[in-house]
């Protein structure tokens, strides 16, 4: 038998039926349009785009009087316009307007509103009063610079002065009181004052030249006290132009500078002039062979050369470099005899060589060692000592055990060249052991002592040549191209 039971189950809460979703659902689109109309309603209570044209303004009352102002100001450049067409506008006719001129800068200030109009008038006025009355100062103003011009090239300078200081002052006066005006300058007004500035400054400018030239004159003449007395006056003189007239031509730090350092020449000149006078001596003794005495002549010079530099360094006649000439001349002359053996020396070493006396020339060459180490110890300053003969011994010193062999080597090697006068050629190339023993070094790369010498750069070639004119006593060198092909023959 069946046994039916009565559902017990309940709705909770969460669980909601369908009157109450479409009614949700409702009440979030009534929300959003809400939303919506707000906006839309803000955005009419905005700002709006005016059309200004369209408002009319509330008419002005200008009284009688005030207007009566304006009719004044035209009637009063009217009457200047048929006056200034009959001729040029004399001080009466600017009076009439500069009377307009006040009249509508009255009758603006009565206007309750802003007008335009009435302004660009009153702009006219100002702007045109302004000019004519700059142009009568700015005539006189020109006029006056050019007679400054013409005073200060008649040497007028105080007058010239005057006048161009004047001229400054009315475009001073132009650019202060009508700025309006086209005669308003800054420019010309700082060229103005320039120009009076140079005025005033060249008469003292040139009395300092002359002062410098009157010392320049006492200088010559040797004549010291008054000459430094002279240039004492120039150099206060343009010291005084830098001060006062900075901007001016005749300012010049540069020429001041210069006039102190004459001033140390002058008393540095008394010295220089007695150095040179010995100079003079010492090379007239040179010249007579009398080399002792001229030595001690150049070695006081250099001494009181060195004195002189010690007092005076910023002396113009102060000079390191003389001190070390005046010193080589001494040296020079103390080292002559000394430097004639040497010579002497030399020429008989070419000879005996050339000869191939090699026995006799290993004993001038250690002559010859002796004599130049004692130049150059002694007398270091000399011009006699002669780097590439020292250069030159010293070589033939280390090869002097060898100059027998070098030299039958070589001229068991020479064959004459066919049609060529007093030259000869080695028969082969140089050997590499014959460069060796000459240059002390191989550089070649086909290595055997047989062989020629190879990978030898031309000024390497020079100084094998060199060096052989050492050992020979005759001058040895590369061969011409023609002298070559002449050697080859139909080789």
């Amino acid at each position: 038998m069946a046994i039916s039971k009565k559902s017990t189950h309940r709705r909770l809460p969460h669980e909601k039926g369908p009157f109450k979703r479409v009614l949700n659902i409702l009440l979030i689109i009534l929300l959003c349009g809400g939303v919506l109309a707000g906006f839309w309603l803000l955005s009419k209570l905005g700002p709006k785009n005016v059309d200004y044209t369209s408002l009319k303004k509330a008419p002005v009352e200008v009284s009688v009087e005030v207007r009566a102002l304006a009719k004044q100001s035209i009637e009063l450049e009217a009457r200047f316009e048929e006056l200034s067409a009959l001729r040029e506008p004399e001080a009466e006719d600017l009076e009439l307007l500069k009377q307009a001129l006040e009249a509508q800068q009255q009758y603006i200030s009565l206007l309750p509103n802003y007008d335009s109009e009435a302004e660009a008038r009153l702009e006219g006025l100002r702007q045109r009063y302004q000019n004519l009355m700059a142009k009568v100062v700015l005539e006189e103003s020109v006029s006056l610079a050019k007679e400054a011009r013409g005073l200060g090239q008649a040497e007028s300078y105080e007058a010239a002065r005057a006048k161009m200081l004047k001229a400054y002052e009315m475009q001073k006066e132009i650019n202060e009181t009508y700025p309006l005006s086209d005669a308003a300058n800054a420019g010309r007004a700082t060229r103005l004052q320039r120009e009076a500035k140079y005025m005033a400054a060249e008469p003292l400018y040139r009395k300092s030249l002359a002062f410098e030239q009157r010392a320049d004159t006492l200088m010559e003449a040797r004549e010291w006290l008054e000459a430094e007395a002279a240039l004492r006056q120039a150099i206060e003189l343009q010291d005084e132009l830098n001060r006062q007239y900075r901007g001016a031509n005749q300012a010049r730090a540069a020429r001041y500078e210069r006039l102190k350092g004459k001033l140390v020449g002058i008393r540095s000149g008394q010295s220089h002039v007695e150095i040179i006078e010995m100079v003079k001596v010492a090379d007239a003794l040179l010249a007579e062979a009398n080399m002792l005495e001229a030595a001690g002549i150049y070695e006081e010079v250099a001494r009181l050369q060195l004195e002189l530099n010690k007092a005076y360094p910023d002396s113009p006649y102060a000079s390191s470099d003389l001190v070390s000439e005046y010193q080589r001349r001494g040296q020079t002359a103390q080292s002559y005899q000394l430097g004639l053996e040497i010579e002497r020396n030399d020429d008989l070493l070419r000879q005996l060589l050339a000869e191939r006396r090699t026995y006799e020339a290993a004993e001038v060459i250690v002559a010859l060692r002796r004599d130049i180490a004692q130049m150059k110890e002694a007398f270091p300053s000399s011009s006699l000592n002669d780097e590439q003969l020292e250069l030159k011994i010293r070589y033939l010193n280390l090869v002097q055990n060898d100059l027998g062999f070098i030299q039958d080597h070589i001229y068991g090697q020479l064959l004459p060249i066919p049609e060529v006068t007093g030259w000869q050629m080695t028969k082969t190339e140089i050997s590499q052991a014959l460069y060796q023993l000459i240059m002390g070094t191989n550089p070649s790369r086909n290595l055997g002592d047989l062989n020629p010498v190879d990978s030898v750069s031309w000024h390497e070639a020079k100084r094998f040549c060199e060096r052989l004119t050492w050992v020979l006593g005759k001058e040895v060198r590369l061969p011409t191209e023609n002298e070559f092909r002449a050697a080859l023959g139909r080789l």
